[in-house]
């Protein structure tokens, strides 16, 4: 019998998310797919994606409908509310113009920018007044996902591999050794923070022998 997923589970698994109202593909993690839907990305290495289920890893709704599922195919129709929310008039933001000026920005309808860590889209410029929406661009958006669930991860490394993956921490490559999985980075890990990152890598993972080179 074939296992069930639960929560806490990683998985393997490739989809191809589009809008409801218009099947417009946004994102996929299948080249074929963003080529035949004109948003292949050269930067983007396309792979099966590792997610650990029940960990936010994913929009809610798709991450609550993977609990109790078996590798296979699916196709996931999720509300806005269950999916990047919806939009929030708090966060639509009233800022001057010279905060644009004072980085050489010209703001314009439709430009995005970053302001304080957070990233938006200028929506009206008017009377030195600029209206930037910081709401997730596909908020209000019903969504669907075509999923493939290719199956429960077990291997302590590939687990490893994709909590650094979220972290966005370039690494070299990870393997195991006997019990050990061992981590070697493009770039040195300053010191203060390796014990931080030791740490959050085994309460995701549950792989407690884990070293870094």
């Amino acid at each position: 019998m074939t296992e069930q997923i639960k929560a806490g589970d990683f998985i393997e698994l490739d989809y191809t998310a589009k809008l409801a109202n218009t099947d417009a593909v946004f994102d996929t993690t299948i080249e074929s797919d963003a080529k035949k839907h004109n948003i292949h990305n050269k930067d983007v290495k396309y792979k099966p994606l590792v997610i650990k289920v029940g960990s936010g890893h994913l929009v809610p709704g798709l991450d609550k409908f993977l609990v109790d599922k078996t590798p296979g195919n699916y196709t996931v129709e999720l509300t806005s509310e269950n999916a990047f929310g919806k939009k929030n008039a708090k966060l639509l933001r009233l800022i001057s113009i010279n905060e644009f000026h004072k980085n050489e920005i010209r703001p314009m309808p439709g430009l995005e920018v970053e302001l304080d860590g957070n990233r938006g889209v200028v929506r009206t410029v008017s009377g030195g007044r600029v209206i930037v929406d910081f709401n997730h661009p596909l908020s209000s958006q019903d969504v669907t996902y075509d999923i493939s669930i290719k199956g429960i991860v077990t291997e302590p490394n590939l687990k490893v591999e994709a909590a650094l993956e979220i972290f966005k921490l370039p690494f070299e490559k990870v393997t195991t050794d006997n019990d050990k999985v061992i981590v070697q980075f493009k770039t040195a890990i300053p010191p203060e923070i390796t014990e931080t990152l030791l740490t959050e890598l085994k309460k995701i993972t549950n792989v407690e022998n884990i070293e870094f080179k």
